[in-house]
């Protein structure tokens, strides 16, 4: 079985390490980037199979990665989940997510989001 890869981009440490700790638990491969540029280069790397960013950070905030994920040939595929206190239709602007989850959010709710994208646990 191969363990799905989450690529999370949050620039908020409290926030990132609750994510990555639920995440993980529920059996996902998890690269954490601070910021929209790490995580474009965190997503050379990683190849993941969901990309899940806060909207709102310093450099290139989510949107921005967002909008090259979704014209690189290479990456386009790679369904981006976005996270924002703000209004969805704001985030959204500009940019192909695959879904929005507003911030504050249930750990259940981000679970189902990502396993309605891409499966039902982080093993295939």
């Amino acid at each position: 079985m191969q363990t799905k890869k989450i690529l999370l981009v949050e620039d908020e440490p409290a926030i990132a390490e609750l994510l990555l700790d639920f995440l993980e638990d529920e059996g996902y491969q998890v690269t954490v980037a601070s910021n929209g540029q790490e995580g474009w280069e965190r997503l050379v790397e990683v190849q993941p199979d969901v990309v899940l960013a806060d909207v709102m950070m310093p450099m290139v905030d989510g949107r921005q990665l967002c909008r090259e994920i979704n014209h690189d040939p290479h990456f386009s595929s790679i369904p981006v989940v976005l996270m924002s206190a703000s209004r969805e239709e704001h985030c959204r602007r500009g940019c192909d997510c695959a879904a929005f989850l507003p911030k504050p959010f249930e750990l259940e709710q981000v679970a189902d989001t990502i396993n309605a994208i891409i499966g039902t646990s982080g093993a295939s």
